[in-house]
């Protein structure tokens, strides 16, 4: 199974969260594009964008990208 890119979704807006940290934030899709390449995948994405965040790339990151979920686009979680 591939992971999800930036390329599978097609909104214009990208929200992102973390519960643990109380972090959110709304990027713009054609920036992202332009900065990481439509073939990036959001796991990717995932750790540029939690930068600051010293659970950043570790089992404790909660960061998810809501958005997602609503596009049913799922990223497979590790078990």
């Amino acid at each position: 199974m591939t992971l999800p890119r930036l390329k599978d979704y097609r909104a214009d807006t990208i929200d992102m969260s973390c519960r643990r940290c109380d972090r959110h934030g709304v990027y713009d899709r054609k920036a992202l594009v332009k900065r990481f390449g439509a073939a990036i995948e959001f796991v990717e994405l995932r750790r540029i964008l939690a930068i600051g965040c010293d659970r950043r790339g570790t089992d404790r990151c909660e960061a998810c990208f809501p958005c997602l979920l609503t596009a049913n686009i799922l990223i497979e979680t590790r078990r």
